[in-house]
This record gives structure tokens, C-alpha cells and sequence, in this order.
């Protein structure tokens, strides 16, 4: 993704971008996360991901996310759209229109 300024241009690479979306995700309470880690490994290991899409000027994320036990599905989804959205472009600049996200496991 790039943008013009006054006194030049910037390129965000989508690799970044992504990661700044996992990064979001896993400020939510619920996300899975393992202890004594850190917060990168567990990331990986627990294999959340993002892609990026360009609408126009705009972002599409897809996240795959992993969730704790006794947490509200629907309400720590809701607030993951909404860490992402506001993260990415209170850092970027660039609107997110859409995040989807994919719980690919819930820790009983």
C-alpha cells in the first residue's frame, strides 16, 4: 500500500500490514495465547494469520484466529473487528472497510 505526501511518498508492505493486524487481534481478551512466551512466538505457534486486500483506497482483512475457553464468541469477534479497524488506521492513515475473522479453534 502507498500514499503520496508533501514531501514524498511511503510504501507500506502488505506483510506489515498484516502483522499489524495479528498484532491488534491479540490485544483482545480471548484470543489464545500460551504463557511464558512471547507474545511473537505464541503468534505463530499458534498459527493466527492475516491477509490483506486493497479495495480501491481501501483494506479487506481476513484473520484466522484461535479463542480461550468461556469466552463470548460473538462479542470477542465484534471486538476484534473493531482493534483492527481502529489500529491500522490510526497507524496507516488507510480505512478498513472489512475484517473477517475465521476461528479456526476454540481451547476447551
Amino acid at each position: 500500500m502507498s500514499g503520496s505526501f508533501i514531501n514524498g511518498s511511503v510504501k507500506i508492505a502488505d506483510e506489515i500490514l498484516d502483522q499489524i493486524a495479528v498484532a491488534a487481534a491479540s490485544d483482545v481478551y480471548g484470543v489464545y495465547c500460551e504463557d511464558n512466551q512471547d507474545k511473537s512466538f505464541r503468534l505463530h505457534k499458534r498459527n493466527s494469520k492475516s491477509k490483506v486486500k486493497k479495495h480501491g483506497e481501501n483494506l479487506h482483512f481476513t484473520l484466522d484466529v484461535n479463542f480461550d475457553r468461556n469466552i463470548n464468541v460473538r462479542k470477542t469477534v465484534k471486538k476484534i473487528q473493531e482493534n483492527v479497524k481502529n489500529i491500522v488506521e490510526n497507524m496507516t492513515g488507510i480505512s478498513v472497510t472489512r475484517v473477517d475473522v475465521n476461528v479456526g479453534n476454540l481451547e476447551i
